[in-house]
């Protein structure tokens, strides 16, 4: 599989977060969408597949924040499932969502410990249960890996890829080894039947940690973010504490992670407005009116109707300006990772989760038109 040099891919992401935060583009009602659910092999041999994941999860997401067809930004959904142990595959850890912290979220609470990895049948459940979109032209992928053969299980991995492209889903699939045993696991031909791609990583590969000028001015920023943020509804505490725990949960798996989390806090595809007050009033549909007193932040229980819209219209003002900052940030330092991993070059050309992720997600995003 071609690689697109690391470069000329970090810096186009990077100036894509100014771009975008600064545009907002107003969507139409049928915007493009973008569906990837990422399956995971959690056997006692996968941990640092699934620590690849966490480590990346937010740099895939800034790559897809910054494509755009016809000059509209994608609505994108992620969902997650577990793979390793037949009660894994029952259902996905999360649908398909646009709720990115609740992807997080189950992402890092993924424990492994499993011993038996069927990947016909998760293709076929993450085929079956998801709400996939049936537009054509929507970008619609699944993403598997592991080390096991494809061939385990009970439900054949070729009528389970039949059945995804049958529906547009391309399934890429990714094997935790050497190329060799891949190709006799019969990783490769898992993705030719599904129009998708093949590639090998080194799940075992940590990515050395690079520390940039704008990190500490990043995490300054964020913190000022989350400020913006005015929790409403009976679960408004836990949906806060759900954020807070993410930020940490980033910084602990890399601090590069926890800057792609910020970056991608400050874009279109990070929104909350099922708890917080800013976005929901982006949608023409919410009536502030409507919200219990009870369940709104103390400090504006007792403001009128019109003080609590200043008030709300005043915090998304804040927000916007700072998450200006933060894109003009993320692309200068987008800029300098790139140069610096570079530098770094693995002369083995061996690649991560997130790498092979990335590179697939950028040629496939392309044949559907987005750039």
């Amino acid at each position: 599989m071609r690689l697109i040099p690391t470069l000329l891919l970090i810096s186009s992401l990077g100036g894509a977060f100014a771009a975008e935060t600064a545009a907002r583009i107003a969507a139409p009602a049928e915007r493009p969408l973008i569906q990837i659910a990422i399956l995971l092999d959690d056997s006692g041999s996968m941990n640092g597949l699934i620590n690849q994941a966490r480590a990346h999860l937010w740099d895939v997401v800034n790559q897809l924040v910054a494509t755009s067809r016809d000059g509209v930004r994608p609505q994108l959904q992620v969902a997650l499932y577990h793979y390793g142990d037949t009660p894994a595959l029952a259902q996905p850890l999360h649908p398909l969502s646009d709720d990115l912290d609740a992807v997080s979220q189950q992402l890092f609470a993924i424990n492994g410990g499993g011993g038996t990895e069927c990947c016909g049948l998760v293709i076929h459940n993450a085929v079956t249960q998801l709400a996939w979109s049936d537009r054509r032209e929507d970008l619609k992928l699944i993403f598997i890996a592991g080390n096991e053969p494809f061939t385990q299980g009970a439900v054949d991995y070729r009528s389970a890829c039949s059945e995804a492209i049958q529906k547009g889903i391309q399934v890429n699939t990714i094997h935790c080894g050497p190329a060799q045993a891949g190709l006799a696991g019969k990783w490769d031909d898992g993705a030719r039947l599904a129009d998708g791609s093949y590639a090998c990583i080194d799940q075992d590969k940590v990515t050395p940690q690079i520390t940039a000028p704008q990190d500490a001015q990043l995490t300054e920023l964020n913190t000022r973010l989350n400020a913006t943020y005015l929790a409403y509804g009976h679960q408004r505490v836990e949906m806060q504490v759900r954020q807070f725990d993410q930020d940490a949960n980033a910084l602990a798996s890399a601090p590069a992670a926890a800057s792609a989390r910020i970056a991608s806090k400050a874009g279109a595809a990070y929104r909350n407005g099922s708890w917080d007050l800013v976005d929901a009033m982006e949608d023409k549909k919410f009536e502030l009116s409507a919200v219990d007193k009870e369940e709104l932040p103390t400090e504006l229980r007792g403001l009128d109707a019109g003080q609590l819209q200043e008030a709300v219209a005043k915090k998304g003002a804040e927000r916007k300006a700072i998450q200006a900052e933060i894109a003009k940030l993320a692309a200068e330092r987008a800029v300098f990772i790139a140069a610096e991993e570079q530098k770094l070059a693995d002369a083995s050309g061996t690649q991560t989760l997130g790498q092979a992720m990335r590179t697939t997600i950028a040629e496939q995003a392309g044949k559907k038109g987005f750039k």
